[in-house]
């Protein structure tokens, strides 16, 4: 096996500041109060069934909450909502106080929805596995509220962006 130097952390974070993401809130409920936060670690993995992966900082607040209810919502922003994504990615504001009650419906699974997302995906978490300081789940979507006459928000470089056609 070839020894190779490792990368440093600082040129990791800078060399994935230039991939560009799409932003979403995955939301969850537990015991009546809602907990969200923004997120671009989020992935198709398997269209049979379908399904996603969304890795969360283990050092987050929602994650435990996550584990423990096996459902959440991933709310896919439009480029309206980063106000919005700035709100859940404080530490400011934390818990139900992220969520604005007019913006914010339930699906029939419990877990929140906003409204004029571009898209919200009601997912199950079926499993979950630790790696460095994320936790890595692994959701079948089990339902999918579409508005695809918007254009979605995007994180590149440190700031939130415009998709425009090329």
């Amino acid at each position: 096996m070839i020894s190779e130097p490792s990368i440093s952390a600082d040129q990791f974070k800078q060399s994935m500041r230039l991939l560009a993401g799409g932003v979403c809130i995955l939301a969850t409920s537990h015991n009546g109060e809602r907990h969200g936060l923004t997120m671009t670690a989020v992935c198709s993995l398997t269209i049979d069934p379908p399904s996603l992966i969304a890795c969360v900082n283990r050092g987050a607040g929602t994650r435990g909450i996550i584990s423990a209810t096996r459902r959440v919502s991933v709310n896919i922003l439009a480029d309206d909502h980063a106000g919005l994504a700035e709100r859940f990615g404080s530490p400011a504001v934390r818990g139900s106080d992220r969520f604005d009650a007019s913006a914010w419906t339930e699906l029939p699974s419990g877990v929140p929805a906003l409204a004029d997302a571009l898209a919200v995906l009601d997912c199950e978490v079926m499993s979950e596995t630790e790696l460095g300081q994320h936790c890595v789940f692994f959701c079948e979507v089990k339902h999918a509220v579409l508005q695809p006459d918007k254009k979605p928000l995007v994180h590149f470089n440190r700031e939130f962006c415009v998709v425009q056609p090329v």
